[in-house]
């Protein structure tokens, strides 16, 4: 390649596709910053995944189960791999995140109510308006002492659909309270 013009091409070429890439948020308290690959999760007690269940609940510090759960609040909840029917513990251990994902879950509406064949629209989302759904970061972990440890999961709180955010780094830390702590990768 000896004609300049093509190697203005490619340095343009690059520089454009460098613009376009997201830069990595380094500020925990930024609002877009999230947990980075390499980091440790630091569990700092044993928690006990009820017989027929895959996951434990945290939510403002304390460990706590899904039906308690305030929907309106962050919380986060540790993931096994095996669902087997006698209790699983997540012994005190640190974990390596190995990849961070972003999802949200809809939450499901009331189905509508009908009254001497009127169509109720009050209690359902199918008479407009957005869905509730709760935003949330997948930690992919990974230990070699507890292998079946498969990730952590934080929501933030649910809300509709525009105004939906993912958890800020604070509420994560905030959420597991003093039952892990994270410590970012440099």
């Amino acid at each position: 390649m000896n004609n300049p013009m093509q190697w203005i091409l490619i340095l343009a070429t690059s520089l454009l596709l460098a613009a376009c890439t997201p830069a990595a948020v380094r500020d925990p308290a930024s609002p877009f910053y999230q947990v980075p690959v390499g980091s440790q999760i630091i569990l700092h007690q044993p928690l006990e995944i009820r017989p027929g269940h895959t996951r434990v609940f945290i939510q403002r510090g304390e460990v706590t189960r899904f039906k308690d759960l305030d929907q309106y609040w962050p919380h986060c909840n540790f993931e096994v791999r095996y669902l087997v029917q006698e209790p699983q513990q997540i012994a005190p251990d640190t974990f390596t995140v190995e990849r961070v994902q972003q999802g949200q879950t809809e939450i499901v509406g009331w189905p509508r109510v009908q009254v001497a064949a009127l169509n109720l629209l009050a209690f359902s989302r199918e008479g407009g308006g957005p869905p509730s759904v709760a935003r949330y970061y997948d930690l992919w972990l990974s230990s070699q002492q507890q292998p079946n440890v498969m990730r952590l999961r934080c929501f933030d709180a649910m809300d509709d659909l525009p105004r939906a955010n993912l958890p800020r780094y604070s509420d994560i830390e905030a959420t597991l309270g003093a039952i892990a702590t994270i410590q970012p990768a440099q």
